[in-house]
């Protein structure tokens, strides 16, 4: 199969005022090799539409195609059908998966091709040298990157900044995790990856709409990628608990009724509390091996399949032309 220009991928909420300068910034980077880029922009439900002009397609900029998606679907749903898209309809060298609000810097465009140039195998992800929000935001940041670690093993210290070679395209979008966090998906992928450092940029207009919330959300949606490995080491500690309660009791039954040494009268409220934490342990351990092995049987969609239904239509802004084509069906 033949490949054509690269892609960059960018989901957009309202926020067209920073896409018309994202867009004209891209066209203003050179590329490695003169490449020029298709960008897929996915409105991910916008109260009103404002496409870009073709007068913007300039430079390292080829073309613009919108999908106007029927309903909001999330951040990363929306980069989950705009990826499926791409797979089904393109075939572009390579994608790049940026967001539009201008955190993720054109400037740094050339760093990952030239390191997709030198590992063409390879998916290439942004590595944020420094975050810039608040203490309180980046230590809990710090919290969720070690709570990862612990739960599935594997450090994860990049977003969706990347780089997904045409070749690797359905090591993702086959892969229903996409639905819920894309860099956790990459890193199951089991692809090599190769990390490239970056300077966050300055959001362009608004502020971050990131708080606690939205971490925690995106925290528990990355380690739910990893839900087997996650239920093991839960399991694990459970058994831990279980083992640590049940040499307790048996330690406080043995003190109470084989020697002579003061056992005060709560001990028997203590053996039942233990007793009963061992059984509360025991239970939700086995609950969840069931819960795991019961999704298995379960066959999830995945964005290739739900593409076409979720989509309204296909904008495509060409240098001298702007044209609409309605999806099947729609109203």
């Amino acid at each position: 199969m033949n490949v054509s220009n690269p892609a960059i991928l960018i989901p957009v909420l309202d926020d067209w005022q920073s896409l018309d300068v994202l867009l004209k910034n891209i066209a203003a980077t050179e590329l490695p090799s003169g490449r020029s880029v298709d960008v897929v922009v996915v409105d991910d439900g916008s109260r009103a539409v404002a496409p870009p002009s073709g007068g913007l397609l300039t430079g390292s900029l080829n073309s613009v195609r919108i999908l106007s998606l029927k309903a909001n679907q999330g951040h990363q749903r929306a980069l989950a059908l705009g990826l499926a898209h791409i797979y089904n309809e393109m075939t572009p060298d390579f994608v790049i998966v940026m967001d539009s609000d201008g955190e993720d810097r054109p400037e740094e465009l050339p760093a990952l091709i030239r390191a997709h140039d030198a590992a063409p195998k390879n998916i290439v992800v942004a590595q944020r040298r420094r975050r810039s929000e608040g203490m309180v935001f980046r230590l809990f940041y710090q919290l969720y990157k070690l709570l990862f670690i612990w739960f599935t093993g594997k450090p994860i210290s990049f977003g969706n900044f990347s780089l997904l070679p045409h070749a690797r395209l359905s090591n993702v979008v086959f892969n229903s995790g996409v639905w819920n966090n894309l860099a956790a998906t990459m890193l199951k992928s089991r692809v090599p990856i190769t990390f490239v450092p970056t300077q966050r940029g300055m959001r362009y207009h608004g502020k971050s709409t990131m708080n606690f919330t939205s971490l925690m959300i995106h925290g528990f949606s990355a380690m739910a990628i990893f839900s087997d490995i996650v239920i093991g080491r839960v399991i694990l500690m459970l058994s831990m608990l279980s083992a640590f309660v049940g040499l307790a009791v048996v330690a406080i039954v043995v003190i109470k009724l084989g020697t002579t040494t003061f056992v005060p009268g709560y001990a028997t409220n203590i053996i039942l509390f233990l007793v009963t934490f061992l059984s509360l342990a025991l239970l939700t351990g086995f609950l969840m091996i069931l819960s795991l092995l019961s999704r298995r049987d379960q066959a999830s969609a995945l964005p290739t399949q739900m593409v076409d239904d979720l989509v309204r239509e296909v904008i495509h802004i060409l240098p001298q032309e702007l044209t609409a084509i309605p999806k099947a069906g729609a109203g």
